[in-house]
């Protein structure tokens, strides 16, 4: 795959994330809606989906995730507890896929660094997801549950900016990388 290909499809999913993570809205309307995000994440990953199964995974996931955010304007009441629980259950899947896909690749390129952060990153995603669901569970209706709703919600941030600065370096770093190999390989072809 070429360099500007993989430059392409990372951006994708980097601003697909982005648009996923911001929350505008005026008078009720989302100006960002997730469901874009999640278009664009998936369609970053079909593109990368050759380097791994993982990106193909996490497509699939994506494709789900923007049909349920369509649906969740229909769900209300004590069904929309569950549904809200089977989107964060499929988002915190989506990204565990997406960041193995990102992992793989950065091993395939002999950046055990970069696969480090990949593996570091999902592993604090979903212990993240998983405090959280527990602690609502456990807190619901209490008064100290809000520092803690606090605290989890900036630690979600502060992880969801490392995952977007990880995308931004892995498409920078291991797409000048390919651009260098090709950039060789050009080079010895035409000096035999």
């Amino acid at each position: 795959m070429s360099s500007t290909k993989l430059i392409f499809r990372f951006s994708q999913i980097f601003w697909g994330l982005f648009i996923v993570m911001l929350d505008f809205s005026f008078n009720g309307f989302d100006l960002l809606p997730d469901g874009i995000g999640y278009l664009l994440m998936a369609a970053g990953c079909y593109g990368l989906a050759s380097l791994s199964p993982r990106f193909l995974m996490a497509q699939t996931l994506c494709l789900i995730l923007a049909l349920l955010w369509l649906i969740h304007f229909a769900i209300d009441g004590s069904s929309a507890i569950l549904f809200n629980f089977v989107r964060q259950v499929t988002n915190c899947v989506m990204i565990w896929q997406l960041l193995g896909g990102i992992r793989e690749f950065a091993l395939s390129k002999e950046r055990p660094d970069l696969a480090r952060r990949a593996e570091n990153r999902r592993l604090a995603y979903v212990a993240i997801m998983v405090v959280t669901f527990l602690l609502t569970l456990a807190m619901e209706g209490s008064p100290e549950a809000s520092p803690l709703a606090f605290v989890l919600a900036l630690a979600m941030l502060i992880l969801l900016i490392m995952i977007l600065h990880l995308i931004h370096r892995v498409k920078t770093v291991l797409a000048i990388a390919e651009t260098v190999n090709q950039a060789v390989s050009e080079q010895s072809d035409l000096s035999c």
